[in-house]
């Protein structure tokens, strides 16, 4: 088995278009989708980590014409989670057709890197990975990050912080978080980076947990 770690932008900035309202949403950030599945009838089932305000999010999914359940739970460090069962939709079901042709593993979470754009692992055959690969409509941004022998409990390297946790480890290094005595605390990355506390802890645990796995592995 072989596996592959995407950066994929699709055209809407959304993998179905109700992720897409979701990003619309004010003072709300799509972090992950923490699961996905798509069932023979054309429905669907997904579940997203959102960073920030969920207040509003019921009244502008639910009435979504694609939304056939929408359920709102509280997570911690001022996160939210929001579960979706959908009917079909763009570019879902493109992809969703791709990953089931070839009898694909498509690992979650799929974490959010950017605004727009998702990173994924694909695990196959590699004849498989490079027919789905070559299938991806044209409109799609998508690069290649990694490629390798695929283990189902080796989750994560140090090559493989994303553009932001890269980011915001360099800032905690460069500004003394991590000197000795500690000279900055999480709120001194977060106004340098002009962001919330939240996103840097999670961020900074992220890439903490990266690095440290990568050297114990």
């Amino acid at each position: 088995m072989r596996y592959v770690r995407l950066e994929l932008t699709p055209p809407s900035g959304a993998i179905h278009p109700v992720g897409h309202r979701l990003a619309s949403v004010s003072g709300l950030e799509r972090a992950e989708i923490v699961y996905v599945d798509s069932f023979p009838d054309g429905t669907g089932v997904l579940l997203y980590r959102l960073r920030g305000d969920g207040e509003n999010v019921d009244s502008q999914i639910e009435t979504h014409q694609l939304v056939l359940e929408c359920d709102l739970f509280e997570g911690t460090n001022e996160t939210v989670y929001c579960y979706l069962y959908v009917n079909s939709g763009e570019p879902a079901s493109t992809l969703m057709s791709l990953v089931g042709q070839d009898g694909l593993i498509v690992e979650t979470p799929i974490e959010f890197t950017g605004p727009n754009s998702l990173r994924l692992t694909v695990a196959g055959k590699e004849e498989m990975i490079q027919h789905a690969y070559q299938a991806i409509p044209e409109q799609f941004d998508c690069e290649i990050i990694k490629t390798g022998e695929y283990d189902p409990m080796c989750k994560w390297s140090v090559f493989d912080l994303t553009t932001r946790q890269k980011e915001v480890l360099r800032t905690a290094v460069e500004i003394g978080y991590y000197d000795v005595p500690k000279q900055a605390t999480h709120r001194d990355i977060a106004n340098e980076l002009d962001c919330a506390t939240s996103t840097v802890d999670e961020h900074l645990r992220k890439a903490e947990s990266t690095v440290f796995l990568s050297l114990l592995r």
